[in-house]
């Protein structure tokens, strides 16, 4: 019989008897039924059709052998744990949840004035930061402050005052800088010096690459201009239309003298013609 060790001022339970469980069987059924699965050879019978139904007829035969037993297991299980389930079934109902229930009231009238509590810090935070900040492009949110009801006051204003001396001291050296303007535009979106100046001279240098290849491509432009403007001026070929050819057919009559003359005009001035 085990014996349960229970405060008796919380006592709402009492164990009258242990469930005794009596398996002095298990050994020596175990040992039959090994004997048994060592006799049927299992890792020697071969996976054939020819075995098909000597393999399925042991199977059943041993699950068949298993499930007898395991209803038993079951059944022991079931009466054991039936009179444990109707006590924990009755201890939630009257005991568990009335803890539990007041649990969560009461919690959450601590979170309420704990919480109230912290709000009442976070706001004290601020109005001390606001007392010190005279920068308008800071804000509270900026400095990411880790504020919880442990941590002192005295702490969370100095990490104020030191963001705001560095704040101050990172005005001073944009101040000092050449294109201060560009860099304080870019410091105050984003609160970090080294990326302010970074990107303010890349922005630079690009901006100088734009305007180079602007100044260059006018330089072309007007090379191209005065180039054109000295070329010499085009020389004009008159093409004069070719007359059209025609034929004519006549009879000539005269001299020799008047023939040979007549034919020399038509050979120098390169006129076709038929005849001797």
């Amino acid at each position: 019989m085990i014996e349960a060790e229970i405060v008796e001022d919380y006592k709402v339970v009492e164990l009258k008897q242990a469930p005794i469980i009596l398996y002095d069987a298990v050994e020596a059924k175990s040992k039959e039924i090994t004997a048994r699965i060592q006799s049927l050879n299992i890792e020697q019978l071969e996976a054939t059709e020819d075995n098909l139904k000597i393999l399925k007829d042991t199977r059943s035969s041993l699950n068949k052998e298993f499930k007898g037993i395991e209803e038993q297991r079951k059944l022991v299980k079931d009466l054991v744990m039936k009179p444990y389930s109707d006590f924990e079934d009755a201890y939630k109902k009257k005991i568990s949840d009335y803890y539990k229930r007041a649990d969560v009231v009461l919690k959450e009238k601590i979170d309420y004035v704990e919480d109230k509590t912290l709000q009442i810090k976070i706001d004290g935070i601020k109005n001390y930061f606001d007392e010190r900040n005279t920068h308008e492009f800071i804000k509270f949110e900026d400095l990411e402050l880790k504020i919880i009801k442990s941590k002192s006051d005295k702490s969370i204003k100095d990490e104020i005052d030191d963001y705001l001396a560095k704040v101050g001291n990172e005005l001073n050296t944009i101040d000092t800088l050449e294109n201060k303007d560009r860099v304080l535009a870019k410091y105050q979106i984003h609160k970090d010096l080294n990326r302010a100046i970074s990107e303010t001279n890349i922005e630079i240098e690009r901006e100088r690459k734009i305007e180079a290849d602007r100044e260059l491509a006018k330089a072309r432009e007007e090379a191209r201009r005065v180039e054109i403007e000295n070329r010499p001026p085009p020389e004009i070929v008159v093409v004069e239309p070719e007359p059209k050819i025609l034929t004519m057919a006549f009879e000539v009559k005269g001299t020799i003298e008047q023939l040979k003359s007549l034919k020399a005009f038509l050979v120098e001035n390169n006129i076709k013609f038929k005849g001797v």
